[in-house]
């Protein structure tokens, strides 16, 4: 079944919309806990987000950061022949460094975000099998320097603010939500990169899963244990991966703005702070500043590059490219050859 047009049908209430706003504040709360604090019963919750995930709507998932590791992400749009742009599109989807991957322009340039795990992958990639890719007639690549909105757990919520303080700490409470950003240094052995294998593909997987995958004389307290540790370290981190057309926001784009360097820290906070706004980074390269957008419609879009981009002070030049069709987002494929259905 094509996933978009699953998850355009998916979403059937107010509650579904609860749930994943509930799995956003804490991702890995039990569906006994979101049950309760929505007052459903955990056989309804588990239900309700199992249809959801199926259908490609919503998806926990686990990401390693390459921060930790002294890399960073990088954002490449690539310029291709009118007929190549889907392969080479597809090609780097299938990638397991590739965050996302989108065609843009209509159909022309890819829109690509990487998140090298080492510094000779990155190398790999930017600096010899790119260049040498006879379809790709350009590439800019910009490094993310800063992010003021990037997480869809800490930055954002779908449906309306319904949840009170204790009901949130109550989502939160044994899932190690808060174990986040300490300055311990960590090194990802063979062990890890199985967790982090199983835990990109599900963020919700038990630590008997998890075990599974390690194998050798992990015991499900170890295998607990280094995930906190890991989490503490700020290498890993938890997110929900939402399709928005299945919630009725149908159009993405990706802007890039110039701005004076004086004025770069207020306009990305206000991007930041915007409810549209998905994604907003300081970058290297041609533009300062880089944000992915949703909308309902084109109407939307236009008001918001009039309106609230256009009232801020600094800003010199504007680019919009709006997405055409997304191949990978969160890290998972969206979109397969159609040959294989």
């Amino acid at each position: 079944m094509n996933s978009a047009r699953a998850s355009e049908s998916v979403v059937g209430d107010a509650l579904d919309i609860k749930i994943t706003h509930c799995l956003q504040v804490a991702p890995r709360a039990s569906f006994a806990v979101v049950g309760s604090v929505l007052g459903v019963s955990e056989q309804t919750v588990a239900r309700r987000y199992r249809k959801l995930r199926a259908a490609g709507a919503v998806r926990v998932i686990g990401f390693a950061d390459p921060t930790p590791f002294g890399l960073q992400n990088w954002m490449l749009r690539l310029f291709c022949r009118p007929d190549a742009a889907e392969s080479v599109g597809r090609a780097l989807a299938g990638r397991d460094d590739t965050q996302w991957v989108a065609l843009m322009g209509g159909g022309t340039e890819v829109d690509c975000v990487l998140r090298p795990r080492t510094l000779d992958d990155q190398d790999q990639l930017l600096l010899r099998q790119l260049p040498r890719t006879v379809p790709i007639t350009g590439i800019e690549a910009s490094g993310v320097l800063h992010v003021f909105r990037g997480s869809t757990t800490r930055d954002w919520r779908i449906g309306e603010n319904f949840l009170a303080a204790d009901e949130e700490a109550r989502l939160r409470q044994g899932t190690g939500t808060t174990a986040v950003g300490t300055e311990r240094a960590v090194e990802l052995t063979p062990p890890d990169e199985s967790l982090l294998r199983v835990l990109t593909a599900d963020g919700r997987a038990t630590y008997a899963e998890l075990r599974t995958a390690v194998g050798g004389d992990w015991t499900e307290a170890r295998i607990r244990r280094r995930v906190t540790e890991l989490r503490e370290a700020g290498v890993l981190y938890f997110d929900v991966d939402i399709d928005e057309r299945a919630f009725g926001v149908s159009l993405s784009a990706r802007i890039a703005l110039a701005v004076a360097p004086a004025h770069l820290q207020a306009v990305g906070e206000a991007m930041g702070s915007h409810p549209a706004v998905r994604f907003c980074g300081a970058t290297t390269g041609a533009t300062s500043l880089t944000a992915t957008v949703a909308f309902a419609n084109a109407e939307e879009l236009y008001r918001f590059v009039s309106d609230d981009i256009g009232r801020q002070d600094g800003v010199s030049h504007v680019q919009v490219w709006q997405v055409t069709r997304i191949l990978k987002r969160a890290g998972a494929v969206v979109e397969r050859d159609h040959a294989r259905g």
